[in-house]
């Protein structure tokens, strides 16, 4: 990091619309880089919240459905049983 600041230090002017300023190499190339880092961070985080909070929903919903489905299974075992003992009688 050192040497890529003492080798890019000289300065340079920057033009933006009416603006223009004079900076080192080295802070521009810095700061243009940390604002493509926040750029792609405010893009990203918003999905990667949003898809999990759908994986946690869909999660729960799987507990649920295995609950029911146990459910079901000891209730038709019971009817099963009934019916199975009503035909040896």
């Amino acid at each position: 990091m050192s040497v890529f600041a003492v080798q890019n230090s000289f300065p340079v002017t920057v033009s933006f619309f009416a603006w223009s300023f004079q900076t080192s190499l080295v802070i521009l190339i810095l700061a243009a880089a940390i604002f493509g880092v926040l750029t792609v961070l405010s893009l990203v985080m918003p999905v990667q919240f949003r898809l999990q909070r759908r994986l946690h929903q869909s999660k729960q919903l799987q507990k649920d459905l295995e609950i029911e489905n146990e459910k079901l299974r000891i209730q038709l075992a019971k009817e099963l049983s009934k019916f199975t003992g009503n035909q040896t009688e």
